[in-house]
Formats: C-alpha cells, structure tokens, sequence
C-alpha cells in the first residue's frame, strides 16, 4: 500500500548484543527494588524451577539500541505510543550474550469514533548466545488525524 514501506515487514535487522553482567542485574534489582528469591537467593533459586538464579526478563527493556526498521509510515499529522508486551519464553541468566532482532511486525488500519488509524507494531526478538528466544517485546505506534480538519 502506499500508507507505508510494507517490503519491511517481517524482515529482521540485527541490532547488536549485549551482556547480562552481574553488575547490570545488580542495579536493576536495586532500581525496581525486586526481591524475588529466584533473583537474588542462589539457595532458593536452585531448589526452584529453572536450578539456580535467574534474571528478571524486565532487564531487557533497560537496553536501548539503535537502528530498528520503520514502516515509515504516511498517514495523518499525529502518532503516539499505544502500547506495549512482552512475551518471556525462557529463562536469562548472569553471563547470558544477549542478541538484539528488530523488525516491523504488521501495520494495519482500524477505524474508530474519531475515524481512521493506521497501527505499526514494532518487535524485537530476544536471543541468548545458543540462539534460544528468551523473550519478545512488541510495541505498537498509533497513527491518526488530529484536530478539526
């Protein structure tokens, strides 16, 4: 369609890695006060489920990094963050190489009481250095008309 680059969807660009260092989770587990035992008693979090610390999956959305594909999308004057998920689908642990993959996930119209908007739904996919997928984060932006046109 000529409302945005839809060649880019789906297509994932690789934006960089980073390490899960003790000391990152140590000033995350100290910003957001967590105290869960799987986090920070190594006796508790061996007797649990995954057998010895984990890190909380919050951790990567601390990470900013640059380069994500854009949809570029051409509809409307205004566009504003409508949400955000994240879907955990392995443990992360200290030591873990995180890789970083972006891709636009769907842009898709919708129309509402104040007519039409054009959503684009952002994803990054979360990998370890064996390549499991611990996580998928997805963001979407909402784009519209504003005011009386």
């Amino acid at each position: 369609s000529d409302v945005c680059s839809s060649d880019l969807i789906g297509v994932e660009v690789h934006l960089g890695t980073f390490e899960i260092t003790p000391e990152r989770v140590a000033g995350y587990l100290r910003a957001t006060g967590e105290t869960n035992p799987l986090y920070t008693d190594e006796a508790a979090a061996k007797a649990g489920l995954y057998g010895g610390l984990v890190v909380p999956p919050g951790i990567l959305q601390t990470v900013s990094m640059s380069g994500a594909p854009s949809a570029k999308v051409k509809f409307g004057n205004f566009a504003m963050h409508s949400g955000q998920r994240m879907e955990v689908l392995g443990p992360i642990r200290v030591g873990d190489v995180i890789s970083v993959a972006a891709d636009v996930k769907e842009v898709y119209p919708k129309t509402g009481r104040s007519g039409t908007m054009v959503f684009e739904v952002r994803r990054n996919t979360f990998r370890n250095q064996h390549g499991e997928v611990v996580a998928i984060s997805e963001m979407a932006m909402v784009h519209r008309q504003a005011g009386g046109g």
